[in-house]
């Protein structure tokens, strides 16, 4: 599958590399649509990971040692409209075609709400709660170009929008990442209550010569790691949720069978005009001596009243959900909402969070932890609220880690 996002396709071409190392890399040049000359200082990145460059002065980049798995392929240069491509490093090369389309003006397309003057100062706050969260991390994060944000509130609607006309430039100083993340929507709907961002992130590792901040980063991308969703896939993945301090329930719709029990005795009584409504208010069935009495009808109306299905939560088993697949991936699905909790081995305390499949459609996930398509996973509760860009891992950290 590939997004375009207001690109068309002309010279693009992944390789493969044959040696030792079986490293799979890609290469060539981006374009203008219109001139055909070349971009310079595009960036050029593996979303959500480390992996990535800028073109050369002839628009040309090579990018190499790529993660296993689905990812997107993200250039992007300020301009220009975002070029996203999916790709499965299992399929490398591939020979694709593209080139850079430029944007139109935000002010063009942005005809129904005004810009809030002084937005930072007004909405900035609710926009960092939203983006880059409220958790202990969140205070050692900034954002340094907050002039590329521009802000439209409206009242009928009740919803806040955000766009960006440049990549922000983030410093989480709590994990040691900085972060050029390319923001293509935010909003928050205050009717609703619900907040949304859709971006495409690119990690660097911050650089000290200090040992002890260097410890500290460590220990705290993994407090960060564990119990997060990467964690969980990954647990799955292995079978080994249990023994991470993964515990999966079950939410399910259950039928009402006392209802339906009731239900359809009403409807045998009212077959054929085979009952009749007594003077004290019972029923009796013509032809029989059964009598249903005041109370009992008064019994059945009340579980008549409640409703068909009601929620059951159920302890279920992750291989349950879990399918092998021929290429050594692993896939889940599930229709019902899923709650999932995580006990810290470290003080005991526990979180829960609540997944849900959007379409709902099936998830690819790989040996690394890394799941495809990511947008097809809806989370609430912790995962919700805390897995924001403050508490985010580049998706191939452990093989970062497995470098040192």
């Amino acid at each position: 599958m590939q997004r375009s996002a207001g690109l068309f396709f002309l010279l693009f071409i992944f390789y493969f590399s044959s040696s030792a190392q079986s490293n799979k890399f890609f290469k060539r040049k981006s374009i203008d649509e219109v001139t055909k000359m070349p971009i310079a200082n595009c960036s050029v990145f593996i979303n959500s990971t480390s992996k990535g460059t800028v073109t050369n002065d002839k628009g040309e980049f090579i990018l190499q040692n790529l993660p296993e798995g689905n990812h997107e392929l993200i250039i992007s240069s300020i301009g220009y409209q975002t070029f996203a491509y999916d790709y499965k490093s299992a399929d490398l090369p591939l020979d694709v075609r593209v080139s850079l389309k430029q944007k139109m003006t935000e002010l063009s397309k942005i005809t129904v709400e005004p810009e809030v003057k002084d937005g930072w100062k007004v909405w900035g706050k609710t926009f960092l709660n939203n983006f880059i969260g409220t958790t202990e991390n969140a205070k050692d994060c900034s954002i340094k170009n907050t002039d590329a944000l521009h802000f439209r509130f409206s009242q009928k609607t009740n919803r806040l929008s955000v766009i960006a006309d440049e990549p922000l430039i983030i410093e989480n100083k709590a994990l040691g990442y900085s972060i050029k993340y390319q923001l293509e929507e935010f909003y928050v709907d205050f009717h609703t209550r619900i907040s949304f961002y859709l971006g495409y992130p690119f990690f660097s590792e911050m650089i000290t010569g200090r040992k002890k901040k260097q410890n500290e980063w460590e220990k705290k991308r993994q407090e960060a790691y564990f119990g997060s969703m990467i964690h969980f896939m990954k647990s799955l993945y292995y079978a080994q949720s249990k023994k991470q301090g993964f515990e999966l329930i079950r939410k399910v719709k259950t039928l009402n069978a006392k209802k339906k029990m009731v239900r359809d005795m009403y409807v045998a009584y009212q077959a054929a005009d085979s009952f009749q409504v007594q003077k004290n208010g019972t029923l009796k069935r013509v032809g029989h001596d059964h009598i249903l009495s005041e109370d009992s009808v008064e019994y059945y109306n009340a579980i008549l009243s409640k409703p068909d299905y009601y929620d059951e939560y159920l302890q279920i088993s992750p291989d349950s959900l879990i399918t092998a697949n021929d290429d050594e991936t692993k896939s889940i699905f599930f229709t019902d909402t899923l709650y999932v909790i995580y006990t810290s081995p470290k003080d005991r305390s526990r979180q829960q969070s609540i997944i849900y499949l959007m379409t709902p459609a099936s998830i690819t996930i790989y040996n690394n932890g890394i799941y495809f398509p990511p947008q097809e996973v809806v989370t609430n509760g912790y995962w919700g609220r805390f897995g924001k860009v403050a508490n985010e891992l580049p998706l191939d950290y452990e093989e970062i880690e497995k470098k040192k």
